[in-house]
């Protein structure tokens, strides 16, 4: 039963996000991950209207090893959703979930992100709602060869934001 509930909460979250912002939010990422767990580093950008009205990934800009700043907006574009890598698989480092601080940036910016980790989930940070929700869960993006499941405990396809700072103070 239980399984059941998850899967109609994944197919409803994902519903809530358009198939256009998800297929780019995918193939984005997906093309992102290998240079992120080759140079270690996280990369981000922005998910944005041109001119033409057409939804469209700006380039992404090269963060470190737990960090991006993105070098932007371009003139032109109506920024709506943020993207960003979480680098390569760390022991040390909880890059399997959205961090506080990934929530609380696209909040002070007035917009929603998206978050691919090593273990190759995609990630939706709605700050509107205070969700943070698994659109797809491991290896639905390219995954780390680095990456073991479990090392973090059980990761839950959703938090809501108060969820994630307790799970970020264990």
């Amino acid at each position: 039963m239980r399984l059941i509930f998850a899967l109609l909460f994944l197919a409803s979250a994902a519903a809530a996000q358009s198939a256009d912002e998800i297929a780019i939010a995918k193939a984005t990422l997906s093309g992102l991950q290998g240079p992120s767990f080759d140079q270690n580093r996280e990369f981000c950008g922005y998910f944005a209207y041109n001119e033409a009205d057409e939804l469209v990934a700006l380039t992404a800009t090269t963060g470190d090893q737990a960090s991006c700043a993105y070098e932007g907006p371009e003139d032109g574009f109506v920024l709506i959703l943020s993207y960003h890598t979480h680098g390569r698989y760390d022991t040390e480092y909880a890059s399997e979930m959205p961090s506080v601080d990934d929530y609380e940036t696209d909040e002070a910016e007035g917009i929603d992100g998206f978050v691919a980790t090593p273990g190759g989930r995609l990630w939706y940070v709605d700050t509107t709602d205070g969700l943070i929700r698994q659109i797809c869960g491991l290896g639905c993006l390219p995954q780390d060869p680095r990456f073991r499941a479990g090392d973090w405990g059980e990761i839950e396809i959703s938090y809501t934001y108060e969820e994630l700072l307790d799970w970020w103070a264990e």
